[in-house]
């Protein structure tokens, strides 16, 4: 009961600093949040409104204050009387997009009908599917005009950062940092709460264009997805749990020598499965960056910005590219052994993501990968039992370090949902409902996972539970406990600008990922996190100028390294090869990527 007393006196102190809202002074300049009201635009509004306590408003917020149709102190509903604001003013519009999984419109998700409860605000939702919605995005953006929405409530997953500095200067979007300051205490709190949060969502030209998203789960993306080993094959061959590399080829050389391990009568195993090339979000399934590391300097990943893939800092703070470090070819050598032992998946050069090993062997019936990684570990395997065959693996201990790389991430996973438009007469009622949300930690909880009944059973004291089979897979409730729909995606959009703490856990909500997490803390996390967290490039935001430059060149550079690594580990790397690629890669512009990347790095700290 002392998480649930906890938890009761959270939301209540949250909730009670939602009322009153801060007063400080706000110029007239753009960043003036939302004082962007067009041209032209009419106002009855009364001098009454108080600009000192309310400062930057719109004409027509000034108005609608007036007339009772907008409450701006803190105080629910945001919209008292929502037919009469309609009425007036029309709906403000919301674009949204939906992933595949989502098969009902945003207008009946749960939680959007618990919005629109609370708040009094109903949007006019643009509903976009996922398919070419980056696109999409591009076009309205490129076009601008009135036919632009209010507010962009996501974009591409994790790419909010670069739809809005790509625009930053073309006056499609608000500055936002007043409206944090002067509106949202509780969020502000709460995206002060890191020093790096505020400084990674600020753009170059100092201003915070939209509402971060924060999702912290005890560092669940700062490192990759657990690194799998098939344990009943262990035991059928007579291996421990490896503890160093050198044991761990040992246990890949027996399981390919074992014949029938899974007992189907088919010479089907595979020993290692990985995917050359892929970069998915948090660099799990390429095992040729993890084990970097083994050899010296351990490579980068950067999820959801991969322009900056294989850049680190070194001890003095200088920006490096690790990908040219001596390490990366004896990776190279390694991998190749690995190839000549016919110990790695010879589909693992497939480009095309649906003929993956995550994609094909995982979803087999029978077990028929020794060894793999994935973001999910061993939750990617669709067959419960075979699922449960699987552990994960310790980091592993090589010839001059251990596996792991470092993952340029952040907790603070997108810097610019809930990005406000210049079109948008009604910015501080937005403002306000991202504060209603995150002042309330169930309901931010709910807003990002799910909604009771659904993903969650809700205890009489309000504790959100997932229950779980006796392997600790989540069983949906209600109309989702057939499987066939995501409870998830049918009761709330995700990722909108919610602030998820660690310290909602036990105190709101069960843990989300508890499965994935115990993986990657036997894979070494927490040591991991350590050694490297002064050689992470930090998450700073680039110029207009600079995302254009680093979208023309690094692309390439990428590419020349992923074409390497999958020569080297089929046909070996030699003296001529290596010299062939670092030329490639100086002549594509190694230098001027790693210069670039210096500068933003600089201003950031600058700007601390």
């Amino acid at each position: 009961m002392k998480k649930r007393a906890l938890s009761l006196l959270l939301v209540l102190s949250l909730l009670a600093a939602l009322i009153g809202c801060g007063t400080k002074e706000a110029g007239e300049s753009k960043a003036s949040s939302g004082g962007t009201s067009k041209p032209g635009s009419e106002s009855s509004a009364s001098a009454a409104v108080d600009e000192s306590k309310y400062p930057g408003l719109t004409d027509q917020e000034k108005e609608a204050v007036e007339l009772g149709l907008l409450n701006l102190d803190g105080t629910m509903p945001i919209i008292p009387d929502p037919d009469a604001f309609e009425e007036k003013y029309g709906k403000i519009s919301m674009f949204v997009h939906y992933t595949g999984g989502r098969t009902r419109p945003v207008t009946e998700l749960e939680i959007v009908k618990i919005w629109e409860e609370l708040t009094g605000i109903r949007f006019e939702w643009e509903d976009v599917p996922y398919d070419g919605v980056a696109e999409k995005i591009n076009l309205m953006l490129s076009a601008g005009g009135d036919d632009l929405p209010d507010c962009f409530y996501n974009f591409v997953d994790g790419q909010s950062r670069t739809f809005v500095i790509q625009y930053s200067d073309q006056d499609v979007f608000i500055p936002t940092e007043e409206l944090i300051d002067n509106y949202m205490p509780k969020y502000k709190e709460l995206l002060e709460s890191k020093e790096e949060y505020r400084l990674e969502a600020t753009a170059p030209d100092g201003h915070i264009y939209g509402f971060p998203y924060i999702e912290e789960m005890f560092g669940l993306v700062l490192t990759p997805g657990p690194f799998e080993i098939n344990a009943d094959w262990l035991k059928q061959v007579g291996k421990e749990m490896p503890t160093t590399v050198d044991e761990w080829v040992d246990c890949l050389k027996a399981f390919r020598d074992a014949g029938d391990l899974n007992g189907n009568g088919k010479d089907d195993e595979v020993p290692l499965a990985t995917q050359f090339g892929l970069h998915d979000t948090f660099g799990s399934n390429d095992l040729f960056y993890r084990f970097t590391g083994c050899f010296g300097l351990a490579d980068s990943y950067c999820g959801g910005n991969k322009y900056a893939d294989h850049l680190c800092l070194d001890k003095d703070g200088k920006v490096v590219f690790s990908a040219m470090d001596e390490a990366f070819r004896k990776t190279a050598e390694f991998f190749n052994m690995l190839w000549n032992e016919k110990l790695i998946w010879n589909g693992s050069f497939e480009a095309d993501t649906s003929l993956s090993f995550e994609n094909s062997l995982l979803k087999e019936d029978v077990a028929t990968v020794g060894s793999f990684s994935t973001w999910g570990g061993k939750a990617s395997i669709s067959n419960i039992d075979v699922r449960n065959q699987y552990d994960s693996l310790p980091r592993l201990k090589g010839e001059s370090g251990s596996t792991g790389f470092r993952l340029n991430y952040s907790e603070l996973q997108d810097t610019s949902n809930t990005a406000i438009t210049t079109n948008c007469k009604f910015p501080h009622a937005i403002a306000l409902w991202v504060e209603a949300i995150a002042a309330d930690p169930k309901l931010s909880v709910m807003s990002n996972w799910g909604t009771p009944g659904a993903v969650f059973i809700e205890e009489e004291d309000g504790y959100l539970t997932k229950p779980k089979d006796e392997n600790g897979n989540h069983i949906p409730q209600g109309e989702f406990a057939d499987g066939k729909n995501s409870p998830r995606e049918n009761t709330t959009p995700c990722r909108g600008s919610f602030i998820i703490k660690d310290a909602y856990f036990d105190t709101v909500a069960d843990y989300d990922a508890p499965t994935l997490l115990e993986g990657q803390k036997k894979g070494g996390k927490e040591e991991i996190l350590e050694e490297y967290a002064d050689t992470v490039l930090p998450r700073v935001l680039t110029t207009v100028e600079e995302s254009s430059r680093l979208s023309q060149i690094q692309p390439t550079i990428s590419d020349i390294v992923d074409r390497y690594v999958a020569d080297w580990t089929i046909n070996g790397v030699t003296d001529e090869s290596w010299e062939a690629y670092r030329n490639e890669l100086t002549a594509a512009g190694v230098e001027e990527l790693i210069q670039i990347w210096q500068t933003a790095v600089d201003r950031a700290a600058s700007n601390k």
